[in-house]
């Protein structure tokens, strides 16, 4: 029985879990819910729903997203801003990781829509390299592009947007982390 638990973002194994991926993230800004990937009663690790990514190579072009329009209808889409199981744990079921991510997407669907209020229209994740992304292809995800690799924090501050805090944004090119952007619609 494969399910999904709603946990906190401070949830212990889901704090473990960031701390050993790949892409370390210190924390989810903006709205997000998290899950606990569990199958019979056992954990095997997490996959977070987040905010939908301001600038996004591709993804606009795929959702046809006016410009005029784009701040309204970023908050329909669901940006899998973490997926992370354990590598040692064995997987219960075949096509494990593919099965979690559709499970994913069909809970949160709703989930996003009790908490938010908002109607999921599609979904986007960032796979950095070297990674392929062939979870989210198996699940019907289409590759649309690639970043250029800036990474951003927001710190204290009054920002050039209107969104809270002030963008500080890492271009030195020996640190770049480009990404592919997969898409899906619903």
């Amino acid at each position: 029985m494969l399910s999904l638990e709603i946990t906190k973002r401070t949830e212990p194994r889901l704090l473990a879990a960031m701390a050993i991926h790949y892409s370390q993230p210190k924390g989810f800004v903006g709205r997000n819910i998290c899950y606990a990937i569990t199958h019979k009663n056992i954990y095997y690790g997490a996959i977070v729903g987040g905010s939908a990514t301001r600038f996004l190579p591709g993804r606009d072009e795929f959702f046809d997203i006016p410009a005029a329009q784009k701040m309204h209808l970023l908050k329909h889409l669901v940006n899998n801003i973490f997926y992370h199981i354990e590598p040692g744990a064995g997987y219960p079921l075949r096509n494990f990781t593919t099965r979690v991510l559709t499970l994913f997407r069909q809970t949160v669907e709703v989930d996003w829509l009790a908490k938010y209020g908002d109607v999921v229209g599609g979904f986007e994740s960032l796979v950095e390299f070297p990674r392929t992304g062939e979870t989210y292809k198996r699940d019907g995800w289409v590759e649309v592009g690639q970043t250029k690799g800036f990474t951003c924090k927001r710190v204290a501050g009054k920002g050039t947007d209107n969104w809270s805090g002030k963008r500080v944004w890492n271009t030195d090119p020996s640190q770049l982390r480009p990404k592919r952007v997969f898409v899906r619609g619903i």
